[in-house]
Order: structure tokens, then C-alpha cells, then sequence
């Protein structure tokens, strides 16, 4: 379902082309397709996600021209859920990493362990990043801010290394709250979110394609130096 302007001004993603979701000829050669939902339903405290889409396709000051230069549940902390629902969510095998085991282990050893799991008799991986895994410092327009969260950077380097290195069928950014932002910090944030998993999708695609391998520690883009 389109909701049009209903929510703000009805611009696209990077200004590519927009597509009909009920006309799939519209959407049937893209690479990638981007759906706004705006939709507060799912906040357990602070009401304005709805907003979300609308503040992360315009949190871009590039010209939008369509390009740009180049699980599980990791990072849970606070003090919910209650008891009964941990015990439900160890009985159906979900493996949670918490920012105190983030914090003891390194978020490294975490994504690689998670990743073998996510891999696990598996084909393909959905992702879904829900903003308020970062600290309340990096990403505040959030409808539940708990401190003691991913710092932004962790948070891009993550995404784009998720979506480098396993099979990304989908993704979602989630609780991106602008009542609650300040200086659009988290519209940006959830903006970068997407442009790196496509940039790791992008590079994934160009490595296949050519048979070549990227080094992490390398940049993204070719013909430039790399450490040391």
C-alpha cells in the first residue's frame, strides 16, 4: 500500500525511479527495491515512527541522482523483556547477543559466531536494523532509547559487513522516531544504514562477478592505497 504524501512529502530513495508495488513490471528488472512504511504500531514507548521513512529518504545533502561513491538479535540490553519471554525465545533456539557479552567478547568475535548461525541450513538472510541498538547518543529520534548501545560507527561497519559477506535477500530499518531526533542525528544515521548495505551488496556482486576477494581492512573503492 502507497500512502502517498500522507505523511510528508512523497519523494523517493536517492531520487531513483519510483515503482507501483501492485504493478510488479514496474519493480521486475531492479536490483534493489526500498518500501516506506510508516507505521507507529510497533513502538513500546514513544509514538512518531511513522515519520521515519519520510525523514530518512530527505536526510541527504548529495544530489540525487540514483548513485552514490563508495542475526539472531545483537546488541539487547535494558531491562525487558520479563523472564517468561526470555525462557520462550531460549526455547525456540534464538540466540541474542547482549551489550554485556558484546562488551566482554568483542562485537567481532560476536558477528562472526552470529553470522555461522545465521548460515546454519539456511540459503539467504534478512536483516532488520532496529535504530535504538545505538546509544541513545548517536540515535535519540528513537521510540524506546536505552543507553549503553552500538556507537554509529559500529552499527555502519556491522551493516556493511553483514551485507558483504552473507546472502542479503532483505533488510529493514526500524524505529526511526523524528519528533525525538535532534538534528536529524538518527534520520542520517538510518539514511547511511541503507547506502552501506548496498554498498556491501554492491561489492559482493563486483567480487562474484570478477572472482576476487575484498580485505575488510581495504577501502571500497578500487585503485586506492591501503594500510601500510
Amino acid at each position: 500500500m502507497r500512502y502517498g504524501p500522507q505523511y510528508g512529502p512523497d519523494i523517493t530513495f536517492l531520487g531513483v525511479d519510483r515503482c507501483d508495488w501492485s504493478d510488479a513490471a514496474s519493480y521486475s528488472d531492479a536490483d534493489v527495491v526500498i518500501l516506506g512504511a510508516p507505521f507507529d504500531g510497533g513502538t513500546s514507548y514513544r509514538s512518531g515512527t511513522r515519520f521515519g521513512p519520510q525523514y530518512i529518504r530527505q536526510a541527504c545533502y548529495l544530489p540525487h541522482d540514483g548513485s552514490r561513491p563508495c542475526f539472531l538479535q545483537i546488541g539487547l540490553r535494558g531491562y525487558w523483556p520479563e523472564p517468561q519471554t526470555l525462557a520462550w525465545m531460549a526455547g525456540q533456539g534464538m540466540r541474542s547477543y547482549e551489550m554485556t557479552e558484546i562488551g566482554a567478547r568483542g562485537l567481532e568475535e560476536c558477528l562472526v559466531e552470529a553470522s555461522g548461525i545465521a548460515m546454519d541450513e539456511c540459503d539467504g538472510v534478512f536483516l532488520s536494523v532496529d535504530v535504538d541498538v545505538c546509544d541513545p547518543g548517536h540515535a535519540p529520534g528513537t521510540g524506546t532509547p536505552e543507553p549503553g548501545g552500538l556507537t554509529a560507527r559500529q552499527l555502519l561497519d556491522s551493516v556493511r559487513r553483514i551485507a558483504y559477506e552473507l546472502p542479503l535477500l532483505g533488510m529493514d530499518v526500524v524505529e526511526v522516531s523524528p519528533p525525538h531526533d535532534h538534528a536529524e542525528i538518527t534520520s542520517f544515521l538510518a539514511n547511511r544504514v541503507v547506502l552501506e548495505a548496498l554498498s556491501g551488496i554492491a561489492r559482493r556482486r563486483v567480487d562474484a562477478r570478477d572472482g576476487s576477494a575484498r580485505d575488510r581492512r581495504q577501502p571500497l573503492l578500487d585503485n586506492r592505497p591501503g594500510p601500510g
